[in-house]
């Protein structure tokens, strides 16, 4: 974890849920205020180290690897969103079974952590969504082609390529950050893959992850999660970022925005998608400011 010497030791716990195990990430003493922080995908939660290492003396910083990526176990069964949300349960009830916690959630991540807000709001005391907006609403006749679809790759044999060098993995990290400065993409070398034979490094990541969803995305019923959120919203997105590529119907962070009680916006300059790799300074500031208030 401390291939940059800046960065605060980190500490692993498992955890299981549902007969999958859970790697847990945690920065900071552990009677500060608790901050768990949600990864997207394909990421980690050890990737939370870089913004970590500016909020650790305020906060006890908890970042769990999802089910199926990092050093959390694979699921046999597949993937399903619910299931997301009732690991990130077991985390809070672990490390926080009694206090509201501060809950940040990246791009997946924030959609995982924006549902949970409205789910349960009491668990909650401030929300921050890192561009994790929901998804792009889908139709009703899309449904017999994605069914279909997923059939098919449940028969397929599903892999994901190695790299056949670090720096071929650091070139493709840098594609998904190309601001990120060159330790931290040293680092994420580390985070992301694993070294196998022949000097390649294969990603901490189940290939099953690549199934299409069959269950079609309703946004309809996301915004009535999120408008049962209690707590203060804050949403961040990256002036970098393709969030108008994906989302061009609306301006998303404001159609957004009207489903929550109180909530503003704010954004990191210099940074796409991937802005707590960026700029996780910036991020850290934004957060430790919006977390802190009473």
């Amino acid at each position: 974890m401390n291939a940059d010497p800046a960065l605060p030791e980190a500490r692993r716990t498992d955890l299981r849920r549902g007969g999958i195990r859970l790697a847990v990430w945690s920065w900071g003493r552990a009677d500060r205020p608790p901050l768990v922080c949600v990864h997207g995908w394909g990421d980690t939660g050890a990737s939370f180290a870089f913004m970590a290492a500016h909020l650790a003396d305020s906060f006890h910083v908890i970042a769990p690897d999802q089910r199926g990526f990092g050093d959390s176990a694979w699921a046999p069964e597949g993937y399903w969103f619910p299931d997301y949300l009732a690991d990130l349960e077991a985390v809070l009830t672990h490390f926080a079974p009694a206090t509201p916690i501060a809950l940040v959630g990246h791009s997946m991540g924030g959609n995982v952590a924006g549902l949970y807000a409205g789910v349960r709001p009491e668990r909650v005391s401030h929300l921050v969504l890192l561009e994790g907006f929901g998804m792009p609403t889908t139709r009703p006749e899309q449904a017999p082609g994605r069914y279909r679809r997923w059939l098919d790759e449940l028969h397929a044999d599903e892999a994901l390529r190695d790299f056949e060098s670090a720096d071929a993995l650091i070139a493709h990290l840098r594609k998904l950050a190309p601001q990120s400065p060159a330790s931290v993409l040293r680092t994420l070398v580390t985070l992301w893959a694993r070294p196998v034979e022949g000097g390649r490094w294969r990603l901490k990541m189940d290939p099953a992850h690549k199934r299409v969803n069959p269950i079609l995305y309703r946004r309809e019923e996301a915004s009535a999660c999120w408008s049962e959120t209690v707590a203060p919203v804050l949403l961040v997105g990256a002036r970098q970022s393709d969030l108008a590529t994906r989302f061009p119907r609306f301006d998303v962070m404001t159609e957004v925005s009207t489903r929550y009680r109180h909530v503003r916006q704010a954004w990191v300059e210099n940074a796409g998608h991937m802005l707590h790799w960026e700029q996780p300074a910036a991020v850290a500031d934004l957060v430790r400011v919006f977390a802190s208030e009473t």
